[in-house]
């Protein structure tokens, strides 16, 4: 392709005594190589702001790699999901996570629970769990630090500070340190090592939390103290005994629905019990025998229920009582890790 570097126009062809032929032929001449140049001075226009464009493009692709946050490749671990560690029967799960993404706080919330589940104390010793911290790009040069703060029994929570915003993952690993006794041998002369029992390893969790669309962003987030967040905790716990109660009441309510259904049913029934048969009256009084039967588990049910009820109210009101001593400085939960 001839690239045309210098306009027709510039170059000093024509002479000063040049007839009408010369100067129509040089005037062609002129129109001609103005209109080439114009021509491939575009295309080489179009081709720069092209190149210029993939740069540009590339240039920003390689910043938002850099500056906007990027989820790991592992699993985030879901929320209330339990996960079983050590030789106790103990269990750790996530049950909330918040991020300041303008000053790197990470906020997680974690409760433990033991064999039985409807007790959450069963094998609960927090003093003897220890965890330890890893991830992916979360460190800010060195400077972000976590602290560990129970909040109740049973519960804690722990706070990174000075994350990455654009950190991949955050994994909080449990491992309960309590001596299993059935790992504990005596001196034995057996030389065969085959019947020599070994000590099995404690059993780990590992929490992941990605910086996902999953994680709950929250600017107003701030470094809470440990009585702010223990008195959180018990109003915490005070809220979910107020929403077993509503959860019991309705269910009370439905089941004394169910009652006055099926006495409506054994009503109807003994009406038409007078013009049946007796092979008929005798599967209607099975019928109704099956209804009384239902009437008793439904009533025994409602009888839980207000037991229920009662038991989640008097938790209530040492809950609130405990609360006030929170408020005065009485915190009264473990001292984790010294």
């Amino acid at each position: 392709m001839q690239h045309v570097k210098v306009k027709y126009s510039e170059k000093p062809h024509l002479k000063e005594r040049a007839g009408w032929w010369s100067r129509t032929w040089y005037n062609w001449r002129v129109w001609h190589g103005n209109h080439k140049y114009n021509r491939y001075d575009q295309h080489r226009k179009s081709v720069t702001i092209r190149l210029l464009g993939l740069l540009g493009i590339g240039v920003a692709i390689i910043a938002y790699s850099m500056i906007m946050p990027r989820p790991s490749g592992t699993v985030s671990t879901k929320l209330n999901q339990k996960m079983a560690f050590g030789n106790q029967g103990a269990n750790v799960q996530l049950t909330e996570k918040r991020f300041n993404e303008d000053s790197g706080l990470l906020e997680l919330h974690f409760k433990f629970t033991g064999n039985n589940n409807e007790s959450t104390l069963s094998g609960i010793n927090m003093k003897r769990y220890k965890l330890s911290f890893a991830g992916d790009r979360y460190i800010q040069s060195g400077q972000s630090e976590y602290h560990i703060i129970p909040t109740s029994a049973n519960t804690m929570v722990v706070q990174f500070e000075k994350l990455k915003t654009n950190f991949q993952d955050v994994r909080v690993t449990f491992e309960d340190k309590t001596v299993d006794t059935a790992d504990i041998n005596i001196a034995t002369n057996e030389s065969d090592s085959s019947v020599k029992k070994t000590q099995s390893s404690d059993q780990l969790a590992t929490v992941i939390v990605n910086n996902d669309d999953q994680l709950h962003m929250n600017n107003k987030l701030n470094v809470k103290s440990k009585k702010q967040l223990v008195i959180a905790q018990t109003s915490d716990n005070i809220q979910e005994q107020q929403q077993h109660i509503k959860k019991d009441k309705a269910a009370i309510k439905k089941w004394q629905t169910a009652i006055d259904e099926q006495e409506e049913n054994i009503k109807s029934i003994r009406v038409q019990m007078k013009d049946m048969m007796d092979d008929e009256q005798d599967q209607a009084s099975e019928s109704i025998e099956t209804y009384e039967s239902k009437i008793t588990d439904f009533r025994k049910d409602i009888s839980n229920a207000k037991e229920d009820i009662s038991d989640e109210r008097n938790k209530i009101q040492q809950l609130e009582k405990q609360k006030t001593k929170q408020q005065n400085g009485q915190l009264n939960v473990a001292k984790l890790f010294e």
